[in-house]
């Protein structure tokens, strides 16, 4: 019986053994969809050999990476992926430099995090057409505002609104997606570059999936209206996040702003939020104090702050981003503060640091 067995198994392996890297490739590729990633590994280092075979060399590095079909190890993942870089597939050549970039900015192990290596890669990936590595790129820079000393050209809040609405967001955040689901928290989100806003850290701390709907009120919802935030960095002490879109796309932005230093108190002062869900809603006030609590810089506002409102901006007439709206208080009286934009400045350059 066992010498039965024991032809058909020796003719297979030599089969395996006479396959060219194309063929290894492609048994690699069907043992995947077949959930063999044992079988998959071993096709894929075989044609992987063969410079010709780029998309071998990148799904071993893959397997590498999640440790599937072999024990994970990064060291052997990056090598596939630098020998990927000798492809003459422009295509493979970018998604080997993009993952190369994920994996030093720290994505798959953080023992091996180099910002400059990532940078590279990204920048290479660029360069062979890649617009999500522009974005990886651009995530890599630390973020910051342009802080202005002088209010500026005094504008309407017409004016005012049509400049600056479009750069705050509105963001609910849901447990989990899904049809039916009940908000865990609603607030609002300020754009300050392409890719990244700022919003409060208490509507994210509790976690759940931060989602903001690009449509018209009263349209249906499609799909592509769902636009996911990833959280990349929290302050509770500020009560401060930073997030970027999931998907990759680009937000309108401002990023001028001017510290709390030359706020004048009785300054008239705008904020844009979403108070009880009601999108980009436009409040008019003064500054009514400069305040410090818990050491962080804050702003004391007549204009309205509620539920919703939270994370939006505070500006000045100019349209200088003065503030991140963070509470309001109405048992007493209409007290309301935002984060200074001292302390945004200050938040974002912690989040750059490794």
């Amino acid at each position: 019986m066992k010498s039965r067995l024991f032809f058909p198994l020796f003719a297979l392996l030599l089969a395996g053994c006479g396959m060219s890297a194309g063929e290894q490739q492609q048994a690699g590729y069907a043992a995947r969809l077949a959930g063999d990633d044992a079988a998959a590994f071993g096709h894929y280092r075989e044609a992987a050999t063969s410079a010709d075979q780029p998309e071998a060399r990148y799904r071993l590095a893959q397997l590498y990476l999640q440790g599937q079909g072999t024990a994970a190890n990064t060291t052997e993942a990056i090598r596939w992926l630098e020998r990927l870089s000798d492809s003459e597939d422009a295509r493979w050549q970018a998604r080997g430099h993009r993952l190369l970039g994920e994996i030093y900015a720290g994505g798959h192990d953080p023992t091996v995090r180099d910002r400059e290596r990532a940078a590279r890669h990204f920048s290479a990936c660029a360069r062979l057409g890649d617009d999500d590595c522009v974005r990886e790129q651009a995530l890599l820079t630390p973020p910051r505002l342009q802080l202005v000393s002088n209010t500026g050209q005094a504008q309407t809040a017409a004016t005012l609104y049509d400049e600056r609405g479009a750069a705050v967001y509105k963001v609910v955040v849901y447990e989990q997606l899904g049809a039916g689901l009940e908000p865990l928290t609603l607030g609002s989100a300020v754009a300050i570059d392409p890719y990244r806003a700022v919003t409060s850290y208490h509507q994210v701390a509790a976690g759940g999936v931060p989602v903001t709907l690009a449509r018209q009120d009263g349209q249906p919802v499609r799909e592509a209206d769902i636009l996911v935030w990833r959280v990349l960095y929290t302050d509770p002490v500020r009560d401060l996040a930073l997030l970027t879109l999931q998907d990759g796309g680009r937000l309108d932005y401002t990023s001028r702003a001017r510290s709390v230093e030359r706020l004048q108190v009785g300054e008239k002062v705008f904020a844009i939020g979403a108070p009880a869900g009601l999108d980009k809603t436009l409040t008019e006030g003064i500054v009514s104090a400069r305040r410090s609590e818990n050491g962080v810089r804050l702003i004391q506002t007549t204009a309205p702050i509620s539920y919703g409102s939270s994370g939006g901006g505070l500006f000045d007439e100019g349209g200088n981003l003065v503030g991140i709206t963070t509470k309001g208080v109405t048992a007493w009286g209409n007290f309301n503060f935002a984060v200074a934009a001292d302390e945004i400045q200050a938040f974002l350059a912690e989040s750059a640091s490794p």
